[in-house]
């Protein structure tokens, strides 16, 4: 009897523990022009228990226990170092700004305080990562986005559209990526950097490249497909771009795995169950010098190879990929909505803003445009102004959207927001303006580096694609430039490329695009912050010089003495005759030793008798 009490436990742990999952992957690509990206992605599932007591074999209990403490949904977390060139490079990996840092929530429906447990989410991610995220608990940084955001997982909460108020969005433009990140991000993974793909990841070698993206999210999902059992889904993503010229020299040399990442794959990583590397088509040929075994994958046109990193973890480090180049159409490389952000005006006290939406596709796209207003620039906003233009006709009207929220900001207490729903028309180019005051901040306020200006947090422009034109996209869109972004409905690359192309029907997730336009830079005023520094430096130098002096001045004793007649003086005495007795001799300050009387001669006298 005492055996099988002893083993129920066992057989229950094993029954639960079925659900339990971890998958490495590693996509490579050749992004032209002699950039070559690397895209490391690690996704690890657990089943969700009612009892909080369990083992965290696969997830940590710092990471899996955010959700239930805060009230959270999900959230989503990514760091930018860089500028993904969309125009050039074609599809990025992932949702992510272009530079800074991004963080967005969703909370349960029954949350008494959703401000206070973003406040909590926000301190408790910036601990886990070593990054000022705790900034963003402040209303100055986080608004409530309206219609640009939907959960991505499975909410238990009866109120699952966007607005309702469950929602936080905060952006920290000038936030950098650095080592402090990268090693609490590695060791939330089973295998740490010993084994494994993340065995590739050496900091020195991610901060020489030219992009570096780091992104962590944790949602609730579905283990089967009728649902019928949830847990929990921690991805990890690193995408990094290196520039060929800069390492080798010619775009044309062969270059491999370790010699740009600077390391080698060492070994397999035993929790994992997949562990792959994909070679992605590239709008250019690229070649294998050996001969890898390669694993059978379905014929998705975005993937040239699918290798098993236990199985070439010796031979793929060292692996030589020569890409020769060849003429492709350039209007191809574009996305269907392009955004650029830039501000205009001149001066220190008034200044515009100027969104640029681009359409290079053939039908109308209906989009969601928000955009950030910090609190020390204040909008005007009755200037607020849509312009369409034509590039046929040469002709500007003016558009007025479907949908407006204006949120103002306040100083020191809130950020503002523009949100607006936007119908794009094809081959067209609209123009978002708006004008703003420049607010005055207390000493204390500026940053360290005020006078190279105020990062404005990047427009964000989200749109989906309906299914048939999504559908017809994909068949004209040549293969090097299709999406590569995971639908909600896929948790690995895996997954994604054996389905995309099999199934037809539209799912969850397929078509939905999310945009940023770049940083722009804005300049206020500052004081000269040197002129405290140089007048301390003016006192601090003149006390110095003359506190010796002065201080010798005051203490010192003094003592006056004759000089000693010098031979000139005495020569003089000799040709000048003695002056009368009755005139006094000038008087002179003398020592005491030398101001006792000198003896007379009638005593010298009587000493010699």
């Amino acid at each position: 009897m005492g055996l099988v009490i002893f083993l129920l436990p066992v057989f229950g742990l094993a029954a639960t523990s079925a659900y339990d999952s971890f998958s490495e992957e590693l996509l490579i690509k050749d992004l032209g022009s002699g950039f070559t990206g690397f895209h490391f992605h690690f996704v690890s599932k657990v089943p969700e228990y009612e009892n909080s007591q369990r083992h965290y074999d696969l997830i940590p209990k710092s990471v899996l226990q955010i959700l239930p403490k805060y009230s959270a949904e999900e959230f989503h977390l990514s760091m930018v170092r860089g500028y993904w060139d969309n125009e050039n490079w074609g599809r990025n990996f992932i949702k992510a700004p272009s530079s800074g840092a991004e963080l967005w929530s969703w909370f349960r429906n029954d949350t008494v305080n959703v401000d206070r447990a973003w406040f909590e989410l926000t301190h408790a991610l910036s601990g886990q990562l070593c990054a000022s995220l705790n900034r963003l608990a402040s209303r100055d940084y986080s608004i409530i986005p309206a219609w640009s955001h939907r959960p991505t997982g499975v909410t238990l909460s009866s109120q699952c559209k966007s607005g309702t108020g469950l929602v936080r969005y905060g952006q920290i433009p000038r936030e950098g990526l650095c080592s402090e990140n990268i090693t609490p991000w590695v060791k939330l993974l089973p295998c740490k950097d010993l084994r494994g793909l993340a065995s590739l990841i050496v900091p020195t070698s991610v901060f020489r490249a030219n992009y570096d993206a780091l992104t962590i999210g944790l949602r609730r999902i579905c283990l089967e497909p009728s649902c019928s059992a949830l847990g929990f889904e921690l991805t990890q993503t690193l995408t990094v771009v290196f520039d060929r010229r800069l390492l080798y020299g010619n775009i044309n040399l062969s270059w491999s795995i370790q010699g740009l990442l600077g390391s080698r794959l060492k070994g397999s990583c035993s929790a994992a169950q997949s562990s792959r590397v994909f070679l992605l088509t590239s709008a250019g040929n690229v070649s294998v010098s050996s001969d890898l075994r390669s694993l059978p994958y379905t014929a998705d046109p975005r993937v040239q190879g699918v290798y098993d990193s236990a199985n070439v973890a010796g031979e793929i480090g060292n692996t030589l990929f020569t890409t020769s180049y060849t003429p492709s159409d350039s209007l191809s490389r574009l996305p269907l909505v392009s955004l650029t952000k830039y501000v205009a005006g001149s001066g220190v006290e008034d200044g515009a803003i100027r969104a640029l939406l681009t359409s290079h596709t053939d039908i109308p796209v209906r989009l969601v445009y928000m955009d950030l207003i910090p609190w020390y620039t204040q909008v005007f906003f009755h200037t607020l102004q849509l312009y369409v233009h034509n590039p046929n006709t040469m002709k500007s009207d003016i558009m007025k959207p479907e949908k407006v929220l204006l949120t103002p900001s306040l100083a020191r207490k809130r950020m503002g927001s523009i949100q607006l729903v936007i119908t794009l028309p094809p081959r067209q180019q609209l123009t978002v303006s708006y004008t703003f005051r420049r607010i005055l901040q207390r000493w204390d306020e500026y940053p360290a580096d005020a006078h190279n200006g105020y990062a404005l947090p990047a427009a964000v422009v989200s749109y989906q694609i309906p299914d048939v034109e999504f559908q017809k996209l994909r068949t004209k869109t040549p293969a090097a430039f299709l999406e590569l972004t995971l639908p909600t409905w896929a948790s690995t690359y895996t997954q994604y490329f054996n389905e995309s192309f099999m199934v037809r029907k539209h799912r969850p997730g397929d078509g939905f695009v999310s945009i940023h336009s770049p940083v722009v830079m804005v300049d206020m005023p500052t004081p000269d912050f040197s002129m405290p520094f140089n007048a301390l430096c003016i006192v601090c130098s003149v006390v110095a010089l003359l506190f010796g002096s002065v201080h010798k001045t005051t203490s010192g004793t003094f003592f006056a003495r004759v000089p000693k007649s010098s031979k000139l003086s005495v020569l003089l005495k000799r040709l000048w005759p003695k002056r009368k007795r009755d005139q006094s001799p000038p008087t002179k300050l003398t020592s005491p030793k030398e101001a006792q009387p000198k003896p007379s001669e009638e005593d010298k006298c009587e000493k010699s008798e």
